[in-house]
């Protein structure tokens, strides 16, 4: 319960009060009404007695605000008894002063609920300082490894260490109870961080950029000995994968020509993950086109029994030989395991027939 909370009970018990002191109308079902402002005053009693219990962390003061509670518990009690023995104006009395202890005890929770929010800031603030101190270090390391390797990384580092001298600045305000000026230095420091990041992947992309010739030439290397080999076995397809390669390769290199080192590294990533895609594909594209012919075979089997079936099977092959044509990995694997399911649905399509003597 923060401050807005605990205005709002209070506002509850400013609201009650008038009607506590409306005087009492001789036409009025008296004890009704009064028995009506002692509900009210006992859920609000209820109520604080719950935000002390778990809010308020000083034994001692507690049970001064419990021992309050207890009071109040008692001048309802009387003023209850009061009501039922016709003492309505004794009664009121009583209401008045349990009304005026329940005011006194929200009064008193006021400073005590916001201490106990100001802690738990406090300790959130010394945790994040923490985290930010930790990742200080770590870019620190990064940025002094890039150094040896001589990048320029002066910059990240001056950024880092005015980020830790904020961090440090913010311990002192927490030591001094600040968590206003606290917070503020560490809002500070994060934005030193964060600007400090977007210069590590910047450097850390033109550092990359400089291998790439050599990982471009690793490649290269990696390209000629599959080709090789595939086109002892599969000269056509060789001659199409070279004709992929080198359409790619120029690009990058096209891209390393005009300075646009990041663009060309991206593209290199880009084309060792659609070589290794590739590479798969080759190497189940035999295996794969077998499937295809056998799924053809079969629906020629199934078609008197079946020719729905039977033009699913084509289909499902066609598909399956136009996705290894055009390299799409993705529609290989969905459309196998979908002809694989049809032909597996195949083996069974003639046997009804079988059964009723029928070829």
């Amino acid at each position: 319960m923060g401050k807005a909370a605990v205005s709002a009970i209070l506002i509850a018990l400013l609201l009650t009060y008038p009607l506590i002191l409306a005087p009492v109308q001789a036409q009025s079902p008296q004890a009704d009404r009064i028995q009506k402002l002692i509900s009210i005053l006992e859920n609000e009693s209820a109520r604080l007695e719950k935000v002390v219990k778990s809010r308020v962390t000083n034994a001692t003061k507690q049970q001064e605000l419990l021992s309050q509670l207890s009071v109040v518990k008692e001048l309802l009690d009387n003023a209850s008894r009061l009501a039922n023995a016709g003492s309505y104006n004794e009664s009121l009395a009583l209401l008045r002063e349990a009304r005026a202890e329940l005011v006194s005890v929200s009064r008193q929770l006021v400073p005590v609920i916001l201490g106990e929010r100001k802690k738990f800031v406090a300790r959130s603030l010394e945790a994040e300082i923490r985290a930010l101190q930790n990742q200080i270090k770590a870019m620190q390391n990064v940025a002094s490894r890039m150094q040896e390797k001589s990048v320029n990384a002066s910059q990240v580092l001056a950024l880092l260490n005015e980020a830790s001298g904020l961090l440090d600045q913010a311990s002192e305000k927490l030591k001094a109870n600040d968590t206003a000026g606290a917070a503020q230095l560490v809002e500070q420091a994060w934005g030193k961080v964060k600007e400090a990041e977007r210069l590590v992947f910047s450097l850390a992309t033109q550092l990359r950029a400089r291998y790439l010739s050599k990982d471009l030439e690793h490649l290269k290397a990696a390209f000629n000995v599959t080709y090789a080999r595939l086109s002892k076995v599969a000269p056509e397809v060789a001659e199409e994968f070279r004709a992929w390669f080198e359409q790619k390769v120029s690009k990058i290199e096209a891209l390393v020509s005009a300075g646009k080192n990041a663009e060309a590294l991206a593209e290199l990533r880009r084309l060792m993950l659609e070589y290794r895609d590739y590479m798969v594909l080759l190497t189940q594209a035999t295996r794969l086109e077998n499937l295809a012919r056998a799924a053809k075979q079969l629906a020629g089997v199934v078609r008197p029994c079946n020719a729905t079936l039977a033009k699913e099977l084509e289909a499902s092959a066609n598909a399956l030989l136009d996705a290894i044509k055009s390299r799409d990995m993705a529609k290989v694997l969905g459309t196998s395991q979908n002809l694989r399911s049809l032909m597996a649905e195949a083996r069974f399509a003639c046997r009804a027939r079988r059964a009723q003597g029928k070829p």
